[in-house]
């Protein structure tokens, strides 16, 4: 017999999602509260998307998308978000599986899809105190923290935040092809951070003289950090990179001057405050 699906993009209420999470299908993942509390936010900034990745009921019962409705019913704010029905017991064993997809794959249609997943790792390294001087990526940053978000849960966080990504990513990329002394990644989740700090219009200042013009300011300090590791034997892991631009952007913003920038091993977590 043939199952029957639909998928259509419906108005979920937060009655409507309390209600689907009550009745839920088999065993599921338990909820991150870190990633609602994410969803929360954006929602209640008019940032969350509708997305491509369904919510999926089997018979009537919830076999994903847990995250999303419970972050409704905690902002207390109606979404729209495509909806799949469908009768088949055995869909629920294939969510996720098949081909792997990278995240990008995930973002077709978005521009810079291939930058924002990793631009997104170090926003999260960040926002989650992660940040480790050994990490060779943001992923690392941030990989033996509990609760590290899925592949599925960077998809929704990126589709959720893009507007801000990309305008992160089309503000850098122009300036990283010029000199190239700060990964592109760094440089606009720097972007997204500051921006997410209302220092946005700093940011900007601040990347242009670290990747362009130089100049007497904490900017200067890193750009003649990087120049320093371009050219040395022992080349610095972009952990520590990304801690020592976050600690130059700090004294950037109080117009005091670093010096030689630097992450001591008994330095607390950098932070752009």
């Amino acid at each position: 017999m043939k199952a029957n699906v639909t998928a259509e993009v419906k108005k979920v209420t937060p009655e409507i999602a309390s209600d689907w999470l009550t009745d839920r299908w088999g065993e599921q993942r338990s909820v991150r509260v870190g990633h609602v509390d994410r969803l929360v936010a954006d929602m209640e900034a008019g940032r969350f998307k509708t997305g491509p990745d369904a919510i999926l009921r089997i018979k009537g019962k919830l076999a994903n998308g847990q995250h999303r409705l419970t972050a409704i019913v905690r902002s207390g704010i109606t979404q729209s978000l495509l909806v799949m029905e469908s009768d088949d017991d055995e869909l629920y064993k294939v969510i996720d599986a098949g081909l792997r997809r990278t995240v990008a794959d995930g973002l077709i249609g978005i521009h810079f899809a291939r930058a924002i997943p990793s631009i997104a790792r170090w926003v999260q390294a960040y926002e989650t105190n992660t940040l480790r001087q050994g990490a060779r990526s943001g992923g690392e940053a941030g990989a033996g923290r509990k609760n590290f978000p899925t592949q599925s849960e960077l998809i929704e966080y990126c589709i959720s935040n893009q507007t801000v990504l990309v305008e992160a990513a089309s503000f850098v990329n122009p300036l990283y092809v010029q000199t190239k002394l700060l990964p592109l990644s760094m440089g606009a989740a720097l972007y997204v951070i500051a921006s997410g700090n209302r220092k946005a219009e700093r940011v900007k200042l601040f990347l242009q003289q670290v990747y362009v013009e130089g100049g007497l300011s904490a900017a200067g300090d890193l750009r003649n950090r990087l120049i320093s590791s371009r050219g040395g034997k022992a080349r610095l892991n972009p952990g520590y990179i990304f801690g020592i631009t976050l600690k130059a952007f700090r004294s950037f913003c109080q117009g005091t001057k670093p010096g030689v920038l630097k992450w001591a091993k008994d330095e607390g977590f950098p932070s752009i405050q």
